[in-house]
């Protein structure tokens, strides 16, 4: 009798292994699966619309001859756009410089020397292709801007041919070229952040200049 047990108990253990083995593989499966699954819905999406109110500051970083004009200063637009779920954003920017007033001073080589004070402001918008790279919880957007320049300028007490401006008239209108970077944060529906972008302009008369700015706004 004993003989015959020993071979029915070993028979016993193998068959209670096998079939817990299944048992174990789908808990582990049931397991993992609600992380994964949170996993997924935690992740940043990028896909969207959204409105961007901005507010920043600049500086030029350009002259025109020996005449220094600061048509940037404390700015405040408007930026919105649609991003693709694969990063790529179209949009679009407006904003106001509100510029400064800066004292000049000219030494012509004929007649005495002059001192005056050039004002300028700007008016700047165009379109604007970006790329967002998930970060943590944050959103690197990589942009170039194309669009126009107005500025508007003014010279106290003297012509612009004696300020040596040339036969220009205000305000002057060009194209410009901006890469920037800007970094965000999405939480919900809110979104905000900061960035940056120089301004290069096409036309010599404006100054080409840095613009950093704070972002916020919504996305829908």
């Amino acid at each position: 009798m004993s003989r015959l047990t020993l071979p029915l108990s070993i028979a016993a253990v193998f068959a209670v292994t096998a079939l817990s083995k299944p048992a174990h593989a789908d808990a582990a499966a049931q397991s993992t699966a609600p992380s994964a699954l949170a996993k997924s819905n935690t992740a940043l999406s990028l896909q969207g619309f959204d409105i961007l109110a901005t507010a920043g500051y600049g500086a030029h970083t350009s002259t025109f001859v020996d005449l220094e004009l600061a048509p940037y200063g404390a700015s405040f637009g408007v930026d919105l756009g649609y991003s693709w779920r694969s990063g790529f954003r179209l949009g679009g920017y407006f904003f106001h410089s509100l510029g400064h007033t800066l004292p000049q001073h000219r030494e012509p080589l004929v007649g005495r020397p002059v001192d005056f004070t050039a004002e300028a402001s700007s008016v700047n918008g165009g379109l604007s292709l970006g790329w967002g790279v998930p970060l943590y919880c944050f959103a690197l957007r990589y942009k170039l801007s194309l669009g126009v320049t107005s500025m508007r300028w003014r010279f106290h007490d003297v012509s612009a041919a004696v300020a040596g401006f040339g036969d220009d008239t205000s305000p002057s209108i060009g194209f410009h070229i901006a890469p920037g970077v800007a970094l965000l944060w999405p939480y919900g529906k809110f979104e905000g952040g900061v960035g940056f972008e120089y301004l290069a302009q096409i036309k010599d008369t404006i100054p080409s200049g840095f613009i950093g700015t704070l972002f916020v706004g919504v996305k829908l």
